[in-house]
């Protein structure tokens, strides 16, 4: 990971622990995908306890996307976090892997307790998984099946998808924010931002005090 890595990806004020002071070897390709994707379900469940305050605030229709709630998109991204733990969890690689596969109408799309609970067990369920020990490398194959609307089947791997899995959550949460604007809800700088912009922030901040002291 970048040196800069604790400043993209910070402590949840949750009540859980992100990783952001255990940032890995940029060596180690496997732990540094999991530090990203566990930080990015620990922004979702800030955002659910600081943020969101009720049900209703939840299951908000947008004027501005129609058919949009917070919950629908938090659900979606918890979805392909969800789908890769169950691949991966089960048998060996070439890991079966499709996120077409559907749940809408769960729970939390419509109930705030459930939906921090279900991400919390997201959160269990990837560190379990991804666990060291279990010894599940970057580069362990993945068989990705898509329909694009043909049947496609794509080769890839592990580290791969879950870099996909974190920077597809981090796509909806910032359509999250809009769906927060029109509630208006208090949201996290770094909610719904993508880490290299969180970054380049910093270096354009960091240049800027450094230009201030000359």
């Amino acid at each position: 990971m970048p040196s800069s890595s604790p400043q993209v990806l910070s402590k949840s004020s949750s009540g859980t622990q992100s990783p952001a002071n255990d940032a890995p070897s940029e060596q180690d390709t496997t732990a540094a995908a999991l530090y990203v994707a566990t930080a990015v379900l620990e922004q979702a469940l800030d955002f659910l306890v600081n943020s969101v305050g009720s049900d209703e605030q939840l299951a908000f229709q947008s004027r501005l996307l129609p058919g949009s709630t917070i919950g629908k998109h938090m659900r979606h991204a918890r979805d392909h976090f969800n789908l890769l733990v169950q691949s991966v969890g089960q048998g060996k690689p070439p890991y079966p892997l499709s996120y077409d596969v559907r749940t809408r109408d769960t729970p939390m799309e419509k109930s705030l307790s459930a939906a921090r609970e279900q991400i919390r067990t997201s959160i269990a369920d990837l560190k379990r998984v991804f666990d060291p020990d279990r010894g599940i490398g970057a580069e362990a194959e993945v068989e990705l099946s898509a329909i694009t609307p043909f049947p496609l089947s794509f080769k890839s791997s592990v580290g791969r998808e879950l870099w996909f899995v974190a920077l597809h959550a981090i796509h909806h949460f910032a359509v999250i924010r809009v769906l927060a604007g029109e509630l208006g809800l208090v949201v996290d700088h770094e909610f719904g931002v993508a880490p290299s912009t969180l970054r380049y922030r910093a270096q354009n901040q960091e240049g800027k005090e450094a230009r201030a002291k000359i």
